[in-house]
């Protein structure tokens, strides 16, 4: 808008210049990848990120909270069902520059891949490379034979605070979400690498995906100042992050607690390895002993809910929490933002602060942390310093339960660190461990203090390993079991509560 004066008076105009643009439908088009070549897989998944860039256009059939999500929103879009990869890419061709053409087989698909966004162009194999010409596209770059150094010559293109770390056999899965973000996605299993990669990202960046081995993993992704989103089996991710709920979701009905006495013992249930997007996003609704168990609501047990799920598929988020009961509770994923050893990370003040912000955005207080053996719970002392943070739950890499219940306090918050595990554990003559199953954990439970007003020994925190019991039913049979078996007088509350309790009633020393 510009002001016009006329003549010498003092009238104003305002000249305006309306632009009327037509608005599109919200239109999504679906697709079934099932029965897809790796080389097709990873053609659709280019396109998918590239159309999905501004806000959700394409959609991958699937499982689990991928069709509750679509159950729910899906009613505002109207959607197409389109036939195959081909089709898709012929209706959008205005939308892609061009191609990049690779060997789905090997690590051009992961150069491929990162420059596939900054370029808006389509990830082709080099098997598709005539058909997709002769459709009029034309090829832009060639990534075969051009991946060692690569970071170096192209990473300046992509976006940082974001990683994709993903094996160039995974041709389909979490693709989108590089291509709409314009990630750079790489594959650098050896420690030395990856330290250096993550850094150059940063500061703190997101790395979606996982490693071949989960200690050196994390700990390579930590030493070079991020965190882990385990994710390299997620789909739909491009599109999920824009999917909202049409309607708020109000906080579940808490149980009225009564305060401890003595004579009472106080545990927690935590099923473990809630900060893995792809398993929220898929088998976590569906598979026997998780959140479809009919067990769920009839004794209070506590997930670690990845904070960020909130960021990446609020709508899916919002499910879950729409459909708690008021014996479910949510405390954050390992271990904060994202899983981490704080031990590592090289600004541990900066990560405790984004992790609060993270944890206080998903409306959770509490939150796990996941710390390599050469950590104490010393190292979760800048979470506790947030106000937005209630307590801590602490577990050692391996076994997570090393430090046996101790507690500690940090700014006047306690560091609980886990004191049990319902875990099915082979010893070295390959029988299980009997401390580790629901008769053993009972019989611990038994020997604990009776006074959680005069005693840290009255409380425990038990991790449930969230795949074993597969046998019995799933980790909420194996909590159902072990509750059975308790000795009289014995609270079993959500972690939440254990920590409020622990900060509100238990004497001071």
């Amino acid at each position: 808008m510009k002001p016009c004066l006329r003549g010498a008076g003092v009238l104003l105009a305002l000249c305006l210049a309306v632009a009327v643009q037509a608005l599109e439908p919200s239109l999504l088009e679906v697709l079934d990848p099932a029965g897809l070549s790796a080389p097709e897989q990873a053609m659709l998944a280019s396109a998918q990120g590239i159309l999905n860039r501004e806000r959700a256009r394409v959609w991958l059939r699937g499982g689990g909270l991928h069709a509750r999500v679509m159950d729910r929103v899906g009613g505002g879009f109207e959607r197409r069902t389109v036939p195959d990869v081909w089709t898709l890419m012929e209706s959008h061709r205005d939308a892609w520059a061009g191609f990049i053409v690779c060997d789905a087989r090997d690590a051009s698909l992961n150069l491929a891949t990162s420059l596939a966004g900054p370029r808006s162009a389509l990830v082709v194999d080099v098997g598709l490379k005539d058909r997709v010409e002769s459709m009029g596209l034309k090829q832009l770059f060639d990534a075969r034979g051009r991946t060692n150094g690569a970071f170096h010559r192209y990473g300046g293109e992509v976006r940082r605070g974001v990683l994709v770390h993903q094996p160039p056999g995974k041709s389909l899965h979490l693709r989108d979400l590089a291509v709409a973000l314009g990630a750079w996605t790489d594959w650098e299993p050896l420690d030395p690498a990856l330290p250096e990669l993550v850094r150059a990202l940063g500061p703190h960046p997101d790395v979606f995906g996982w490693g071949r081995d989960e200690h050196s993993f994390v700990g390579a992704v930590s030493r070079g100042g991020g965190w882990v989103l385990p994710s390299d089996w997620a789909l739909n991710l491009s599109a999920h992050r824009w999917l909202k709920d049409p309607e708020p979701v109000s906080k579940p009905r808490e149980m009225e607690w009564d305060p401890p006495r003595r004579g009472q013992r106080v545990v927690a249930f935590v099923i473990s390895d809630g900060d893995n997007l792809q398993w929220l996003l898929g088998g976590f609704t569906e598979a026997p002993g998780f959140w479809s168990s009919q067990r769920r609501g009839t004794v209070p047990v506590t997930w670690e809910m990845a904070p960020q799920l909130r960021r990446w598929a609020p709508a899916a988020d919002a499910w879950l929490r729409r459909t708690m009961t008021p014996m479910d509770a949510f405390v954050g994923g390992p271990s904060g933002a994202g899983y981490f050893f704080p031990r590592f990370h090289p600004d541990a003040a900066g990560a405790a602060r984004l992790s609060a912000g993270a944890l206080a955005d998903a409306g959770l207080r509490v939150t796990s942390v996941l710390n390599d053996n050469a950590g104490d719970p010393g190292d979760a002392s800048g979470l506790l310093a947030d106000p937005r943070i209630d307590g801590v739950l602490y577990k050692d890499y391996a076994p997570y339960n090393r430090r046996k219940g101790a507690i500690s306090r940090h700014h006047g918050k306690p560091v609980i660190t886990y004191r049990f595990q319902l875990w099915e554990e082979k010893r070295g003559d390959g029988t299980m461990r009997p401390d580790w199953l629901p008769q053993g954990v009972a019989e611990a439970v038994a020997r604990m203090s009776d006074d959680p007003v005069g005693s840290d020994d009255a409380y425990a925190v038990v991790q449930v390993h969230a795949w074993s019991f597969r046998s019995m039913g799933g980790p909420m049979e194996a909590i159902h079991d072990t509750v059975r078996r308790l000795p009289p007088e014995t609270r079993v509350v959500t972690a939440p509560v254990l920590v409020r309790w622990l900060t509100r009633y238990r004497a001071r020393r």
